[in-house]
């Protein structure tokens, strides 16, 4: 395939987050809500330069020539980056400061600038700086300006994404050394915002950034010499782990090892405050081996992502969304006798959050108490901190049950976590492997055998979402639960070819990556062109997280250039370019961007009537395809496909608030409700559909 009809990767991802950005624009959304859309914003870009760029800065290597190479596609790529970047942070900032913290105010939410504190408040703020962060400072006056020269008081290692000060100090300490500046860094155990107390701040909600309290009192750090500046600074370090995989049986120990390393890894973005002055930006930019292309200013907080904790702090339900109660007549026992009685009847399908997370956990609830249930085997990729499920499997290993789980450590931001939830199911009795050797295990399965009048019946639930209850309010996943016997025998042999050391195994419902979902959806696309130009019917509809494998794109190039309607909702990165002549005409691409994260992966081919309809753990990316574990499933009722294909098509494709259009240039535009016409939010719609608004 040409490289000119893809849209690059990385350009793609940011594009999604300047929509993340866009929604904070919205003043049709709360207040609050607004104000959590940028800190989202503020993280996805922290994770984006973390990994994506990282990997570009080690491609390029700023000790090598490519920098030079102006032509060079790489420095061309890391030059529009940065472009964009600067764009749509320029955005969000003066979103912040000229509409959101302005409509916070109007709320009586006020977050204090020292300009605005008077001598009363200074005075108690001084009272608490020295009583509360004065202790826990550790101010590091350097004996010298260049890193080749460093003396007894070095630059000190600065975390991953702290943050921290360079001051500007004259006059010699106690010892007779001439000082010129120092670094001080903020602990994470302070507090990046302090409320005030009424009495004294006139009013409730009233906050400070600990960075404005630092500064304020920075004298207090250095006593006897003269303080001439206080500037923040943050450096984002590449996140990427590199490890030799060579044993599984020693992954567990090599990420041990590595992890503590990573937040003082190699620096590959520095923010400073707009008013930085440049020989701090230049000492800075020396120290942390970084070029002018690194360095971006910002007007306001550098630490933007903790004022996601005003959220929770302020109780006014108001200024959010409103809460929303999950569908409660879809709820799965925890009864052990009716739940498996139920489902040896019927499949259930669940449409997260609004069909609510607890139906899973009560299906584990009832394997883990019964009695004639003998084996569970799951897998797991993230859960949250004292997950019920990881509670649940751990009784029902200590209860005697054969408990198996494959965690895979090597979730991305999660290892650590996952190493402690290895060691406690294992402390348990659970077994516990960690996936195969080269390939991450992405797929969500669980598997319970149950003896009933002397056979062995399985029951299993799939998804195309993570066992995680926090994420599964707020992120959009299908789920089912099945006594299906091919199914079920599917995941036995699933879980026998992630624990054992066999050849590829033959399934007959399921499709396991790397060997054959990338075959299978190719296959359809094709068999779509087939019909149609034999003159049957014929359309692809898919809804996913990104769109990036060069193969099966070109397919569906290929689809649509036989005519073949496509139809897609792809949440983040896509690289395929929709109506573009002669190549893409027939292919539409959308995005919602709401109040939940658009999860789910769902594939649809017409096939001639048939209506093929898949759930999957798997983006059409090549890591999911080739270099992942993972399970597409087919939904073979009549009434779940029809189900499936209005809550993420039909009522998307109506959406006039929420919904983005790709264009052939790589631009979204938001579709608006004509004048006069009613707001039609498909999220919203699919909540009033399966459950209820609080409106207490």
């Amino acid at each position: 395939m040409k490289e000119n009809n893809l849209f690059t990767r990385e350009l793609s991802l940011l594009e999604f987050n300047h929509r993340v950005v866009k929604q904070a624009a919205d003043k049709n959304i709360p207040i609050l809500e607004r104000l959590k859309y940028l800190c989202i914003a503020s993280s996805n870009l922290d994770e984006f330069f973390e990994i994506k760029v990282a990997y570009l800065r080690k491609i390029l290597d700023i000790k090598e020539s490519s920098f030079k190479e102006k032509n060079n596609p790489n420095y061309l790529l890391y030059k529009e980056i940065r472009k964009k970047t600067i764009l749509i942070q320029k955005e969000q900032y003066n979103l912040l400061q000229r509409s959101v913290f302005i409509a916070l105010r109007r709320k009586g939410i006020v977050f204090l600038r020292r300009r605005e504190l008077n001598t009363k408040q200074k005075k108690w703020l001084r009272k608490y700086f020295i009583a509360n962060i004065l202790p826990v400072l550790n101010p590091v006056g350097l004996d010298s300006t260049s890193p080749e020269l460093s003396g007894c008081h070095p630059f000190p290692k600065v975390p991953n994404k702290s943050l921290n000060f360079m001051v500007k100090v004259t006059g010699s300490d106690a010892f007779g050394k001439v000082k010129k500046m120092a670094v001080v860094t903020a602990p994470r155990v302070l507090p990046r915002q302090l409320e005030l107390p009424k009495n004294i701040f006139n009013g409730a909600n009233k906050f400070i950034f600990l960075s404005s309290i630092i500064h304020e009192n920075i004298d207090l750090l250095f006593p006897g010499l003269k303080v001439r500046g206080c500037h923040q600074f943050r450096v984002t370090m590449n996140s990427n782990l590199v490890f030799d995989d060579e044993d599984l049986q020693n992954v567990k120990d090599s990420l041990t090892k590595i992890l503590p390393d990573r937040i003082y890894s190699q620096a590959i973005r520095l923010e400073v405050v707009n008013d930085c002055p440049n020989d701090i930006i230049r000492f800075l930019k020396k120290q942390f081996l970084l070029n002018d292309n690194d360095i971006y200013k910002v007007n306001g907080p550098v630490n933007l992502m903790r004022l996601q904790t005003i959220y929770d702090v302020i109780k006014k339900d108001d200024l959010k969304f409103k809460k929303y109660l999950p569908n409660k007549k879809n709820i799965m026992t925890s009864s052990s006798i009716k739940a498996f009685e139920t489902i040896s009847n019927y499949d259930f399908l669940y449409h997260h959050p609004y069909d609510s997370f607890t139906s899973i956990i009560n299906f584990l609830k009832a394997a883990a108490d019964d009695p004639k249930v003998i084996s569970i085997k799951q897998t797991i990729y993230r859960v949250e901190k004292n997950s019920e499920i990881i509670k649940l499997l751990c009784k029902a290993a200590q209860s005697g049950k054969e408990v198996l789980v494959v965690v895979e450590l090597k979730a991305k931001f999660d290892e650590e976590h996952n190493i402690k939830i290895s060691r406690l199911l294992e402390n348990s009795g659970v077994k516990v492997t960690y996936g195969v050797l080269g390939f991450k295990t992405h797929g969500k399965a669980l598997l319970v055998i149950r003896r009933e009048n002397k056979k062995l019946v399985k029951y299993t639930h799939l998804s195309t979402g993570n066992y995680n209850k926090k994420t599964a309010k707020i992120y959009t996943d299908y789920g089912l639960i099945t006594s299906d016997i091919d199914i079920g025998n599917d995941i036995q042999n699933y879980f026998i070819q992630l624990t054992g050391s066999n050849k590829e195994l033959q399934y007959k419902k399921i499709i396991v990556a790397p060997f054959k979902i990338g075959k299978t959806i190719i296959s359809s696309i094709k068999k779509e062109i087939r019909n149609k130009k034999s003159g049957k019917n014929s359309k692809i509809m898919a809804k996913l997280n990104q769109l990036t494998e060069p193969k099966i794109i070109d397919y569906l190039y290929q689809a649509s250039q036989a005519g073949v309607e496509i139809i897609l909702f792809v949440r983040g990165e896509c690289r395929l370019k929709p109506g573009v002549k002669n190549l893409s005409n027939n292919i539409k691409v959308y995005s919602i961007v709401g109040r939940f994260l658009e999860h789910s992966r769902v594939y649809y081919f017409h096939n001639a009537g048939s209506k093929d309809l898949y759930l999957s753990s798997a983006d059409l990316m090549t890591r999911n395809i080739h270099n992942r574990v993972e399970i597409m499933f087919p939904i073979e009722s009549n009434i779940f496909k029809k189900r499936i294909v209005a809550e993420c098509f039909e009522l998307p494709l109506k959406d006039n608030g929420n919904a983005w259009r790709l264009d052939s240039k790589g631009r979204y535009f938001r579709k608006r409700a004509g004048r006069g016409n009613k707001k039609n939010l498909s999220q919203e719609n699919l909540c009033e559909l399966h459950g209820e608004f609080d409106d207490k």
